[in-house]
């Protein structure tokens, strides 16, 4: 498999090189850089092959660097237009699969996990499981105002994964959010119109409630089970 962004990138500017016809030593050619045409075209054969295996994966290497020579030097090419239309098909195919097996693998260890995490937190005589799977329990009651369906509503939050990693704080950032108690997640909703101002609850969302199987790039994970403390600050 070839890994020009990570063995190197004169090796790999060099390799290419060799396919191109190119007779000299990765010594010679380095050694040869002296002028600024020389310079820009090494660079230039860098970012190229750089450009060109970002994110491939399961490919021959020399297969690979053949079909560069040949397109590069616009030589007589080894297969048809309609071949490399079904290979190039059948590639993409195959790592759209690959993605949704990693996909649903790292799903179901998330549900998996997020469920085991709600059946200990159940066992708290403090905790409260609703119909709809959402968990609470009361870290301190205020004696405010309860949200009406209407309500603008301003929160702190601090949610994590139930691993302990940390997704999102309000507080980190000394700016509590202000929403409508309809304007956030479905378990959001669920756990503010039941809180009075002043009240500071931990919450337990299962994906449907939180962020779906699809999770959040870069933040959510597919499939995982969130958990948010949560301080209600005001109603308006």
């Amino acid at each position: 498999m070839i890994r020009i962004a990570r063995t190197g990138t004169a090796t790999a500017a060099v390799g290419i090189a060799a396919l191109l016809g190119c007779s000299q030593t990765n010594a010679t050619v380095t050694t040869a850089l002296t002028s600024e045409d020389a310079q820009e075209s090494y660079s230039l054969g860098v970012a190229v092959a750089q450009q060109a295996s970002a994110g491939l994966q399961g490919i021959d290497d020399q297969a690979f660097l053949a079909g560069f020579s040949d397109a590069f030097q616009s030589e007589e090419l080894a297969l048809s237009t309609e071949e490399m239309a079904a290979a190039l098909g059948r590639y993409e195919e195959e790592r759209m699969a690959e993605a949704r097996q990693q996909f649903e693998a790292m799903a179901q260890s998330n549900r998996e996990a997020g469920a085991a995490f709600r059946a200990e937190f159940a066992k708290d005589p403090g905790v409260v499981t609703t119909e709809t799977g959402l968990q609470y329990k009361v870290l301190s009651k205020g004696e405010g105002e309860v949200p009406g369906e209407a309500s603008v509503v301003t929160f702190h939050y601090r949610g994590s994964a139930v691993d302990g990693r940390e997704i999102d704080s309000t507080w980190s950032r000394n700016e509590p959010v202000t929403i409508p108690v309809d304007g956030g997640l479905p378990g959001w909703t669920e756990a503010l119109s039941q809180m009075p101002v002043g009240s500071k609850w931990q919450v337990v969302l299962p994906p449907e409630l939180a962020f779906g199987e699809a999770g959040a790039a870069g933040v959510v994970q597919p499939g995982e089970t969130v958990v948010f403390e949560i301080e209600l600050v005001s109603v308006g």
